[in-house]
């Protein structure tokens, strides 16, 4: 495989792949040891809010909802909606739902939740200028009605057929205190219903939370108190859990799988992922470049050797992605479409139409996901190897998640997008109005909404096969891989089952 990879690109590989499974070894932490009652948990980098429904990051979710939950939660053991703050609901009619919710609950500053603090909540999450996150989620609740105070009716705005997905998006606040303190406030101090409260948030060190003794289910055993460090290193959190340092640690990269698995007290869990990764193109008028040509985008498709990136960085763990962002296993995937094959000669040829000398800005983050930094030095390698200039831009995970926000990822940006496990979840993100897409299509426009609304799985999936088809058409994006997402844990957790999205909770886990 190797002998594929043209020389530059091929010495970067080689050194990155070298220098991940090295480190494991030079920059082992000496780790405290592990404290009884306390769990220790290292993610990527620090949150920029404690309120679940701030943004769709799953680093910053998976603190929050330790302390607020949301309505249902979906079971990765079982791939269905687990009653958490709704007991179940049912539909009404196409557009109409009754939701029942748990009886006897209070947030932790006492607050009862019930009607009123769904519906509140629902007002909040239906409100894009508080929560610009979940708008496209929200467009599909038309409005929220009180029948009693465990019952409420919600209407929603068009047909859905992921309603569970929906539901499982909104957190509930206490109505009271979010009306003391606002979603900035509420963010720094959140008040849940969740099993753990915050105790202390020391930015950028951690985030330590306490059993919350008004919690309604039963507690996790043996965890009295969760520590989340923010570690954005990736070997460094490896290293971590290999030492004791922390319980779990997640977003590992490929290379420690060896180390972890040779460890005593200390198992790696591998999950197939939703998160597939791709180079986007901006082709927003705002965003000039070469990138607007089609013949470049597809030239930096034929460009990149991606095989190589998933076998040398990955050790074979990441799966291509044939062309298209939805998974193989998901509702719309094409099978008729396969993936740009990688052909240097190919892209200079199509380099060579537009002129030859083509230059552009490439940012990607730096510890938002497993070996970012080391994927977008390869992919720069490669596309220099075929006489395209590569401006890099480096970005830490926060200034990154704010300038994807912004729409300020140009002109092409290595993304990772791991939304719920349905393909409207996926599409949507590239709506022509949508905050963060780089992408103004109507017909994609067309094909996406017209997905969201249809009820017919057949008639869905044909929908999602087109617009995977005019996606690799029209050369948005270079097509990377799928990733397997690997955590590390200590002997002392048990059930620890992360999903597909990289969204965990700790309602089953316990701690010996």
């Amino acid at each position: 495989m190797l002998n594929r990879i043209t020389c530059n690109a091929r010495k970067l590989l080689h050194a990155t792949a070298l220098i991940g499974v090295a480190s494991l070894g030079l920059m082992l932490p000496s780790g405290d040891q592990a404290k009884a009652g306390t769990l220790t948990v290292a993610q990527s980098y620090d949150p920029q809010s404690l309120w679940p429904n701030f943004s769709t990051s799953q680093e910053q979710m998976n603190v929050g909802n330790a302390v607020v939950e949301s309505l249902l939660w979906l079971d990765p053991a079982t791939d269905k909606a687990e009653p958490i703050l709704a007991t179940g609901f049912e539909f009404i009619d196409d557009t109409t739902i009754k939701l029942s919710l748990r009886k006897n609950v209070v947030f932790s500053n006492g607050e009862p939740m019930n009607a009123d603090a769904v519906i509140e909540s629902i007002r909040v999450f239906r409100d894009k200028a508080i929560t610009p996150a979940y708008a496209r989620d929200a467009a599909k609740i038309g409005s929220a009605e009180k029948i009693d105070d465990h019952t409420v009716l919600i209407k929603l705005s068009q047909k859905y057929p992921a309603v569970p997905l929906l539901l499982s998006q909104i957190y509930i606040v206490p109505p009271k205190y979010w009306a003391e303190v606002g979603p900035d406030g509420f963010g720094r101090k959140p008040i849940g219903t969740g099993p753990y409260k915050l105790t202390e948030w020391v930015r950028d060190d951690r985030v330590v939370m306490d059993r919350n003794p008004t919690f309604w289910g039963k507690p996790p055993v043996g965890i009295d108190k969760i520590v989340w460090k923010p570690v954005p290193d990736d070997t460094a959190r490896a290293a971590g859990v290999m030492t004791g340092a922390y319980d779990i640690a997640a977003n590992l990269p490929a290379t420690a799988l060896p180390q972890l698995e040779g460890r005593p007290g200390v198992s790696a869990i591998s999950v197939p992922s939703y998160r597939i990764f791709k180079i986007d193109f901006s082709t927003l008028d705002i965003h000039p470049g070469a990138q607007h040509d089609l013949r470049v985008r597809q030239a930096m498709n034929y460009a990149i050797d991606k095989k190589a990136i998933r076998d040398v960085l990955f050790s074979g763990l990441a799966s291509p992605l044939h062309g298209q962002i939805l998974r193989s296993n998901q509702l719309g995937f094409n099978p008729d479409i396969e993936d740009y094959p990688f052909d240097p000669a190919k892209a200079k040829a199509l380099l060579a139409e537009v002129g030859g000398k083509v230059e552009i800005t490439f940012k990607f983050p730096s510890g938002r996901y497993a070996q970012d930094k080391e994927v977008s030095e390869a992919v720069a390698g490669m596309l220099s190897d075929v006489g395209v200039k590569v401006n890099m831009v480096q970005l830490e995970a926060g200034e990154f998640l704010t300038q994807l926000n912004n729409r300020e990822l140009f002109q092409m940006a290595l993304r990772g997008s791991a939304p719920q496990d349905d393909p409207d979840a996926m599409l949507s993100a590239y709506l022509s109005d949508w905050r963060y897409s780089h992408i103004q299509d109507p017909e994609l426009d067309v094909l996406i909404k017209a997905g969201s609304g249809e009820l017919d799985t057949a008639k869905r999936a044909d929908i999602y096969k087109k617009a995977m088809k005019l996606i690799y058409d029209k050369a948005y994006m270079i097509f990377l891989y799928q990733a397997n997402d690997l955590y590390g844990a200590t002997a002392r957790v048990k059930n620890f089952t992360p999903r597909g999205d990289q969204r965990f909770a700790l309602y089953n886990v316990t701690l010996e």
